[in-house]
Parts: C-alpha cells; structure tokens; sequence
C-alpha cells in the first residue's frame, strides 16, 4: 500500500520519538487522546534512551495507574517491534494474567490497521497466543509471571547493531506480598539467578518499572548493588519537594494528603517511592525525646541482646541496647548493631559496656536458635549475669510487638540518651515494618515491657 507524503511524515515521527508513537497507535486504537502528562515525556525520553543504546539497565518507579504500563510495556513493545521487526522482547509482571493481558494488548496494537499501514508485519500462525507469539521475521514476546518459568527463548538478538529487544520487568510483586521476606526473597533471586540470563548479547537492556513497596524489594536490591550491575534510575515521586503534583489531572496536593493521612505506608512507598513515611510508620520519630547524658540521675542499667552471628550483610546484624528506667520512663542509653561472628561477639560484649562507661546488672538475651548459644557461651566464659527474655512478646510477630509498646513511645515515655547511634535507630524506626533489619525495633520492644509492661512478674532475673 503506497504512502500519502503527509503519511510518510508521520511514520518517520512515529520512528524517532515513542511518546509520538504512543500517542498515534492510542488514539487510533482507542478513538481517545492519549494525554500527555510532563513525567510521560520524562519516561519517553529515558526509554529512548535504551533505545539508542545509552541505557542498558534501567529502573522506574512511579506510583500506581499513571500510565507507566500503557508507555514503558504495551506501546514500548510495539515500538521496538516498528524500528527492528526482528526485536525478541521477555514480559514479566507479579501474576501470569497480568503479564498476558499487557502482552495481548501489545499484540493488539500491532495486528491493528494503524500499525499494519506503517509497518506491514504478519505473526506466525503457529505462534499466537498470549503467552508467545511471533512475526515472520523471528520477532516477537515472551509473557509471563516474574516467578514463572523462561524456557527456550531469551531477549535481544545477539549480533544485531541495532535495538533488538528488552526484558521488560512490571510490576514483580504484588502490594499484599510486600511484608512476605519469602516472597520477597523469591523474586530478588529469580532476578540474579534466572531472569538476568535470559538475554542473547550482553548489550540487551532490561527496565523495571514498579511501584516502591519495601526497602528490600526488587528496585531496592537492585539499587544496593546486589546483582553486581550498574542501574539508571529514574524515581518519579507524586509530590516533588515544593509540593507539587507529578500528575496534577490524576491526583491534587489535596487528594494526595488525604491519601497519606489514611495509610502513610502507601502513601511513602507506592506514591513517594520511599518506602517508610518520613515520619515514621508504626512508631513516628518524633515520638522518641532525645536528652543529653548530664540530664541522666541514677539508673540500674540492663541489656538486651537480639543475636545473629555471622559477618554476612546481607543477613541481620546483633543489635545490643543499653537501657535503664528513670521517673517511671524508659531510657536508652545505646543501641546499636554489629556483623560480628560469635567469638568476636562474645569478645565484644564486654568490651562495649566497659567503653559505654556504665555498669550492666543484666543482660537479657532474645531466645532464638543463636541467642541461646550467645547466652550459653556468655555464661561460661564471662561473669556477667545472663538470662533469657521471658515475655509474651517473644511468640508475637514484629508487628504485633510494635503495636503493643506503641502507646508508650507514642505518650513520651522512651528517651534516647544523645549519641552517634540515634541517626541510625530513627532510621530503622521509621522503615519499619519495610526496612532490610529491624534488630532495633525488637530491642525496644523487650526494654519497654521489661521496664514499664512487666508489673507482676518480669522477664528473667532481676
């Protein structure tokens, strides 16, 4: 079919910029504008940057239904397909339906008239479905589930110059999921030990479009390095730093504090890609007092150690709170954390107190699988008083202790002595429940009912 000079114009505008693109195949798909919010410029510009071959690992976050997926999968796809038909593009998303119907809909777009006019392209009829389907040039998607499996097919063409294709990762885990370490923990090592694989040149890009949900979660491991790869990351928060909407014709200033005054987890994580609120989430930061240490009077000072003893980062460190009661109040004088093997541990321990220049009347070890071979070994080749945590809070979840003391900490009845450690526990308070370690959350916890919950009977010896 021969092309009008006024349709030869538009195909070449379409070919150098996707937004062009995204907007002609929408439009003459859907019989609606496709409108044009400033950050889908912004994300168009960073595709196309993966495109002409300066980006090769790419991650977006942005929050939910603004329109990432339309632009960065269904019309991406399309596009790439449009400039290289030989281009082999892999679709993962949290569910197989998911990734199925962004394929179908892809599929759609092209087997269109609007597409068809510009870029003649036949499927094989043998290869159709929503799960695979492909062009008579060998281009063509695979779709399915981040947790499902890749077999016989990766992305990219191993000797093509041009751009042939992307993994095309949306949304690997579901928002229900995100408190799940296991779920969690799965989609991370799919990443390294499957997923990164399914490429056919090592100049084939992979992009991660998501919403933040926890600070472990697929953009967090990737951004702490932890595939070994170097990512361009392109965050597109609701509100910039004056305020001001991402997305003005989806959500106000107005609507959006409403938002974050009924769940400020959603809010931090999924619309401001931090995953914590500032303010902290269970326990808000400003709920703790900070004093300096000439206020303190006389205090039986105690610790609590919440045990792990390995050197490897990637697992929990021991954290080991010094605290004490003083006019019916909590008060932490240091807590801190240490990726410490068990002698070096038990070596520690003293050491710690005596450099904290304090006197520890007891210490209270958590009773997991490595606290009783801490309290074991502290015992036998130490003379400091040990014993177990007794409390009911040993058998409730992270969350559930959290919400228990919540009340004291919230009326102002934990102060944190002014130290080098305070900047560091805030931090962890308030990621919590959504950040890597929460060795200090527990801590609290144990301090609080043993000092201010425990009237009758309290935990271990005194």
């Amino acid at each position: 079919m021969m092309l009008t000079n006024e349709e030869k114009v538009l195909k070449v505008m379409c070919e150098n910029d996707l937004l062009f693109y995204t907007r002609y195949v929408y439009k003459e798909n859907t019989r609606r504008n496709f409108i044009v919010a400033p950050h889908f410029r912004i994300i168009a510009d960073k595709l196309m940057e993966v495109i002409n071959g300066k980006v090769k690992r790419l991650i977006i976050n942005i929050p939910p239904r603004y329109g990432k997926t339309e632009l960065a999968v269904k019309s991406f796809i399309g596009y790439g397909l449009a400039i290289n038909p030989q281009s082999k593009f892999i679709h993962l998303s949290y569910s197989d339906d998911l990734a199925l119907d962004n394929s179908s809909q892809a599929k759609e777009y092209i087997e269109s008239e609007s597409f068809q006019r510009f870029w003649s392209m036949k499927l094989k009829k043998d290869a159709q479905g929503k799960k695979k389907w492909f062009n008579e040039q060998g281009g063509g998607v695979y779709a399915t589930a981040s947790g499902g499996a890749i077999t016989g097919f990766g992305a990219g063409v191993s000797d093509s110059k041009l751009f042939s294709g992307a993994i095309i990762i949306d949304d690997p885990l579901k928002p229900d999921d995100a408190l799940s370490e296991v779920k969690r923990k799965a989609v991370n090592e799919r990443y390294n030990n499957t997923i990164r694989s399914r490429v056919n040149s090592r100049d084939t890009p992979i992009i991660v479009i998501m919403q933040r949900l926890h600070e472990n979660d697929l953009s967090g491991f990737l951004l702490d390095g932890r595939s070994g790869e170097q990512w361009e990351h392109l965050c597109l928060p609701a509100l910039d730093s004056e305020n001001t909407p991402l997305w003005s014709d989806k959500h106000t200033f107005e609507e959006l504090e409403q938002i974050r005054q009924a769940n400020r987890y959603t809010f931090s994580g999924q619309y401001m890609q931090t995953p914590s609120p500032d303010e902290g989430g269970e326990w808000r930061k400003q709920w703790f007092n900070i004093v300096p240490r000439a206020f303190l009077g006389s205090i039986n000072w105690k610790m609590i150690i919440d045990g792990a003893y390995t050197k490897d980062t990637a697992n929990d460190p021991t954290g080991i709170m010094i605290y004490g009661r003083m006019n019916n109040d909590v008060y932490i004088l240091s807590s801190i954390d240490k990726y410490l093997e068990l002698p070096e541990l038990i070596k520690f321990i003293p050491e710690h107190i005596k450099a904290i220049g304090v006197n520890v009347s007891i210490i209270r070890v958590e009773p997991k699988a490595s606290g009783k071979s801490i309290n074991q070994v502290l015992k036998s080749q130490t003379r400091l008083n040990v014993a177990e945590i007794k409390s009911d809070l040993v058998q409730m979840s992270k969350i559930e202790r959290a919400r228990t003391v919540s009340p004291y900490i919230e009326g102002g009845r934990v102060f944190l002595v002014e130290g080098s450690w305070n900047e560091n526990y805030l931090n962890q308070i308030a990621m919590f429940p959504n950040a890597k370690h929460d060795e200090h959350i527990d801590l609290t916890c144990y301090a609080i009912d043993d000092e201010l919950m425990q009237t009758k009977k309290h935990i271990g010896l005194r």
